[in-house]
């Protein structure tokens, strides 16, 4: 064998250099494989236009549901006081909370793309009718601020909050958003009407927990709510997280190719995620409460969304 000398002035013999030349060969072609694999799952994650087959079934489907009929429409903008504020919601880190025109590219009055069911369409242009509404005397929601909507009642002395979305920051901007139209009443009542996330996240967004402490604000719940709330979302929240990821398939990217909404409302908020004990629990219907000088009449349902009851003012 030939002898080399590397630059540290050590002799090697030339046959002691193949296998680590070979094994540069191997991690080059290994590194070019996964280079390969990659633009390949890339290209296969791209989206693609409708197919023959799903167009016949959408333009089928325009034949059998009545989508000339526009009542829904009319209800949704029904008492509309002012529109969402156009600015996106940071976290702290400069992280996107929530961005009222994620899904600005769903025009209310346009078609449904090839791509997409058109009742899946039409469902997706209701849910983005957004801002604050007045559902009747003395009843107002903020929609579209979160996955769940918020409902604000007033009373004399003070309003009652029901469902404080998913998120503090969230919650505090649809309050904020009523207070400008509307007088400035303190929140003397928190009710949730179930333990999802979406009904109780935000309180802290909305009330203080020292004046819930000192008994300036009463926040009622279900019986069973908080042994629900932490099996849901403690105990099971890694797998409820990746339920929610893919029954609202908020990992895709919004378009009409990708996400739409996710049913109920447009997406889930991404910020802090909050409780407060309750301080009153329904067990039984017909439980009476008052907050803001405004009575209310708990109503129990066994076995409804979230292993709870619910409320109703």
């Amino acid at each position: 064998m030939v002898p080399e000398m590397n630059s540290t002035g050590q002799v090697h013999s030339r046959g002691e250099w193949r296998p680590l030349r070979m094994a540069g060969v191997v991690c080059s072609l290994v590194a070019a494989i996964a280079l390969a694999t990659q633009a390949i799952a890339a290209e296969a994650e791209k989206p693609k236009p409708a197919s023959e087959a799903t167009k016949a079934a959408n333009n089928a489907l325009l034949k059998e549901l009545p989508f000339n009929d526009k009542t829904s429409f009319e209800l949704a903008h029904k008492g509309f006081i002012a529109p969402l504020p156009s600015t996106v919601i940071k976290g702290g880190s400069g992280n996107v909370i929530w961005d009222p025109a994620k899904y600005a590219f769903i025009k209310e009055g346009e078609n449904a793309p090839d791509t997409t069911n058109p009742s899946l369409w039409r469902q997706s242009q209701l849910i983005n009718i957004s801002g604050l509404f007045e559902v009747t005397d003395g009843i107002y929601q903020v929609r579209n601020y979160d996955l769940s909507n918020m409902t604000i009642v007033e009373g004399k002395d003070g309003i009652t909050i029901f469902d404080p979305l998913i998120s503090t920051e969230t919650a505090k901007a649809a309050l904020d958003l009523y207070y400008q139209h509307r007088p400035k009443k303190p929140v003397v009542a928190v009710i949730y009407t179930h333990s999802h996330v979406d009904h109780y996240g935000g309180v802290r967004g909305v009330v203080n927990e020292d004046d819930v402490k000192a008994g300036k604000v009463k926040i009622y719940a279900p019986l069973g709510f908080v042994e629900h709330a932490v099996a849901e979302n403690v105990m099971a929240g890694t797998a409820m997280s990746r339920r929610a990821s893919y029954m609202y398939g908020n990992l895709l990217p919004p378009s009409a190719t990708g996400q739409l909404g996710a049913g109920l409302g447009t997406t889930t908020s991404a910020g802090t995620v909050t409780l407060i004990p309750p301080t009153d629990i329904i067990k039984t219907t017909g439980v009476e409460g008052c907050a803001g000088q405004r009575r209310y009449q708990g109503r129990w349902h066994a076995g409804q969304t979230g292993g709870v009851g619910v409320l109703h003012g």
